[in-house]
């Protein structure tokens, strides 16, 4: 007789085997919503969020697919694909649900849930999963706890002013009391301090970033203000938009007068405006700074009002390089020009040796040329900057106007060394313009036998560059004529030329 117990024990035990052999089959055989993408994501007003999934299928069986979303809020939102077949041609589908936030929202968040049905081909046998989503909003401020001033402080007024309104009234007194305590109190205190630096430059800036500031703080106590009215998420928004742009217009205007206060601070300490800061560089920087700053404020005011800017600076970095090759020989003098200015290797009137030998004295130097002036041909050079900031010069001024030249002198054999050395030093010593000091002496060396003469070195010193060659020119005449006085020759090269005739060829 058949025990009804063992055979209950029985069919329980093979029940709970096949179920754990049979359950991982079938979950495997499930359709599968893939792990791609993130569940919370945010953007601005007037924009898009997107979420991507990857959906595929079990290999036996075919899927017809329903995609469907149920947000919380009337939010646009798009599904692509919403329907598609997952079978052997296509196991697998890239899902794209895109939500638009509207321009006024009723809140800055919302939750919406994804649906997936799959429904086997050839059955009724329907499989649905679900996507819990998340959309911030960006660019707007936290709705602020009701009815309180600053700080979160409650309303301390009676009723009926203990309302919103009334938060307003207080919050905006308070921020106004604290603008006009910096402005007569704080503010004069940090002048003081500046006062008493080397510099003029922080005492502009004290002076020029003090009302601006004043409006600052009066704007940023009228937003916190209104913040305190529970307005609809739309009308905060646009509030606070206004408030960063209106922010934004007023910090690039103020940044741009303090740099141009800043250039003439710097233009006052190297000469005035006639100096080649004043003309050149102040005029160059000027357009520089006011180009960069017009750009930086476009670039803030479109992120103001959630524009994406990575597209714009992308084209306009490939446009830069463009005009960057086409006009590469002008940039690279324009930079050698700043090179110039800034540095400073040579400044206008110095008196410089070219590579290729001409003495010039720089008269002007402009951002792309710089113009010279040939002492000896008495010629107008202009040459591109990039040309002269690549070679090297000799700049005859520094550390000082002198120098120091050389006279090559060659006597014949036989001559009287010492005397010759004698004449040499005393004809140097006699000119007026030349240096005979302690850092200044004139030296005269025997520098060695010659192929027809010994030859003498005379090194003097000049004190004034530019009459180098006037100087020279009257030292060799004083020698040769104290020369031909003393009976001391100056030998030239002589060659002794053989003429040997040959007889004609006899019969």
């Amino acid at each position: 007789m058949v025990n009804p117990r063992k055979t209950a024990l029985i069919i329980l035990i093979a029940s709970i085997i096949t179920m754990s052999v049979l359950v991982p089959v079938l979950s495997d055989a499930l359709p599968h919503v893939g792990l791609d993408d993130e569940y919370e994501k945010g953007n601005y007003v007037d924009y898009e969020v997107e979420f991507v999934w990857t959906l595929s299928r079990d290999p036996s069986i075919d899927y017809a697919v329903r995609v469907d979303v149920l947000p919380e809020r009337e939010w646009d939102y798009q599904v692509s694909p919403s329907h598609f077949v997952l079978d052997e041609g296509n196991p697998h589908e890239i899902v794209r649900v895109s939500f638009s936030i509207p321009r006024a929202p009723e809140a800055d968040s919302i939750d919406a849930e994804v649906q997936f049905y799959f429904r086997e081909l050839g059955t009724d046998d329907v499989h649905q999963m679900n996507k819990t989503v998340t959309v911030n909003v960006k660019g707007v401020t936290p709705a602020p706890e009701s009815n309180t001033i600053i700080f979160g402080i409650p309303n301390p007024l009676p009723a009926p002013l203990n309302t919103p309104y009334g938060a307003f009234v207080i919050n905006l007194a308070t921020w106004f009391f604290i603008g006009w305590v910096f402005y007569f109190l704080v503010s004069p205190i940090i002048h003081g301090f500046t006062k008493k630096t080397k510099t003029n430059v922080d005492e502009v800036i004290i002076r020029m970033i003090r009302k601006p500031l004043l409006v600052i703080i009066f704007l940023y106590g009228l937003l916190e203000s209104l913040m305190k009215l529970n307005l609809r998420l739309g009308i905060r928004t646009t509030i606070y938009q206004i408030y960063l742009l209106t922010v934004v217009i007023i910090g690039i205007l103020v940044t741009y007068r303090i740099l141009l206060a800043v250039l003439k601070e710097i233009m006052n300490e190297r000469g005035g405006p006639e100096s080649t800061f004043g003309r050149v560089l102040k005029p160059v920087l000027e357009k520089v700074v006011g180009v960069i700053l017009l750009v930086a404020s476009l670039i803030m005011i479109f992120h103001v009002f959630g524009v994406e800017v990575t597209a714009l600076l992308a084209g306009a970095g490939i446009i830069g390089l463009v005009i960057a090759f086409a006009a590469q020989d002008t940039l690279a003098n324009f930079f050698s020009g700043m090179h110039l200015l800034l540095d400073k290797p040579i400044r206008i009137g110095d008196i410089i040796q070219l590579e290729t030998g001409e003495y010039c004295r720089i008269e002007d130097i402009g951002m792309r040329t710089t113009k010279l002036y040939n002492i000896r041909d008495h010629e107008g050079i202009i040459l591109p900057n990039n040309n002269l900031a690549n070679q090297a010069i000799v700049n005859i001024v520094e550390p000082d106007a002198t120098i120091r030249a050389r006279i090559e002198v060659g006597v014949a054999y036989g001559s009287d060394v010492a005397k010759v050395k004698s004449i040499l030093y005393e004809v140097a010593s006699n000119h007026p313009d030349v240096m005979e000091d302690d850092m200044h002496s004139t030296g005269v060396r025997f520098r060695k036998f010659g192929d027809s003469s010994l030859e003498f070195s005379l090194r003097v010193w000049v004190n004034q560059v530019i009459k180098q060659w006037g100087v020279m020119s009257d030292i060799h005449e004083d020698i040769d004529r104290r020369f031909r006085e003393e009976g001391i020759e100056i030998p030239f090269p002589q060659r002794t030329v053989w003429m040997h005739h040959m007889n004609e060829d006899k019969d």
